[in-house]
């Protein structure tokens, strides 16, 4: 079938040579999980955060945060960033995005 002019760099192969597209970010968040089976085991528990930010952790060795608000957030400078939705800026998680985290505390 055809297919609006502006889907050219939504299909499968586009995306695949693209490593900031939706397809590279799900690709590497499975290969992660895979390879790293430990971020997701342990105990499920909420981090406390400012309004607009949801956060929780997952045992010791994974964090999430996601950033609802319009504005980007800072993040713990220490922690290891395993993923994010979108480029982080002198540590800081832009608006609309997530990040994966191995915390160092």
């Amino acid at each position: 079938l055809p297919q609006p002019e502006g889907w050219a760099r939504l299909t499968a192969q586009a995306q695949s040579a693209d490593p900031r597209s939706m397809l590279s970010l799900h690709r590497m968040a499975l290969l992660i999980r895979r390879t790293h089976p430990d971020l997701v085991t342990g105990d499920f528990s909420w981090i406390d955060t400012a309004p607009g930010i949801l956060a929780f952790r997952r045992g010791t060795h994974f964090a999430c945060v996601v950033n609802l608000t319009d504005t980007p957030v800072e993040l713990p400078s220490s922690d290891h960033v395993w993923l994010a939705s979108s480029p982080l800026e002198a540590g800081r998680l832009a608006p609309d995005a997530a990040v994966w985290l191995r915390p160092t505390t």
